[in-house]
């Protein structure tokens, strides 16, 4: 496992890209790129770890099918991250407990949930947890990840700048704002789908070169 990048410093102080850009009519070629880029596709297999990324909101289906996967036994452990966002302000509880307390209402045993609940962004989620798999003696060879789909590229990227030789799988779904669905199929139809996407595409530009996400 990777150690934290030494501009840590700088990246938390940059300004942030906002969640959606504004963003004018793109080319096929452009979408195509970006769509590439931004989202990745899910696969299914057996994992030694289920890795949940921080949500500000969370979808109660998704926990229903993480529950389910785990009871099938496609990974022992679940690792749930995340301090604040929306759900944290409306609640005062971390987003990883609420997350943690859906999954053991859904059958899941407390004793294979692994909880990070001090990270307050994507790369944080990642970083902080390296404490909490080595206090628990845990190096997981493969890994799962379950995030949004247009949050997808860049969690793959984060998650192999930390892990650059595991094997890295993604369970996705398509978050919606609005009543529209983020979805790789049709993102650019919509103009808060397209500042979404647009906003991660940028992201994940800036991340990259700065170095705190892996190139891939």
């Amino acid at each position: 496992m990777a150690q934290l990048p030494d501009n840590y410093e700088s990246y938390l102080k940059d300004r942030p890209i906002p969640r959606e850009v504004a963003v004018d009519d793109l080319s096929p070629e452009e979408i195509e790129r970006i769509t590439q880029t931004v989202f990745v596709a899910p696969e299914s297999q057996p994992v030694d770890l289920l890795f949940i990324f921080g949500t500000s909101t969370i979808d109660n289906g998704i926990l229903e099918s993480v529950a389910r996967d785990y009871q099938k036994g496609r990974f022992p452990r679940v690792l749930v991250t995340g301090l604040s966002g929306r759900l944290y302000s409306k609640t005062g509880k971390p987003v990883a407990h609420i997350m943690r307390d859906e999954l053991m209402a859904r059958g899941v045993p407390s004793e294979v949930i692994l909880v990070q609940d001090r990270s307050t962004n994507t790369l944080e989620d990642v970083a902080f947890s390296l404490d909490v798999l080595a206090k628990h003696s845990i190096s997981p060879e493969s890994i799962a990840f379950l995030c949004k789909a247009h949050h997808s590229g860049r969690c793959l990227r984060t998650l192999r700048k930390f892990f650059p030789s595991q094997t890295l799988s993604p369970i996705i779904y398509a978050a919606e704002y609005d009543g529209v669905k983020v979805s790789k199929e049709d993102w650019y139809q919509h103009e808060g789908s397209r500042g979404r996407v647009y906003g991660e595409y940028l992201r994940i530009i800036k991340y990259t070169e700065r170095g705190d996400i892996a190139h891939l």
